[in-house]
């Protein structure tokens, strides 16, 4: 395995559109199973990069406001 990436930022490129889910089958496909094989450094951002977005999406989705809350809100579009 390679220790040093030669399309940094290409890789880098590819990566946040795999990531943002705007990549190609094609272009995962090859991303994924060919390059990261090949290549350490491009292989620890993936995963980092994958780590970050589920722990993100653990703390930032899934939640209701509180019900106060939504009624402030509520309230204040109605008498605009």
């Amino acid at each position: 395995m390679k220790q040093d990436c030669s399309n940094k930022r290409e890789c880098l490129e590819m990566l946040q559109l795999i990531l943002d889910g705007e990549a190609t089958h094609e272009q995962k496909e090859e991303f994924l199973k060919h390059h990261l094989d090949e290549c350490l450094p491009c292989y620890k951002n993936y995963h980092l990069e994958m780590k970050i977005k589920e722990l993100l999406k653990s703390k930032c989705c899934g939640g209701q406001a509180p019900s106060d809350l939504v009624e402030q809100i509520k309230s204040k579009i109605g008498a605009a």
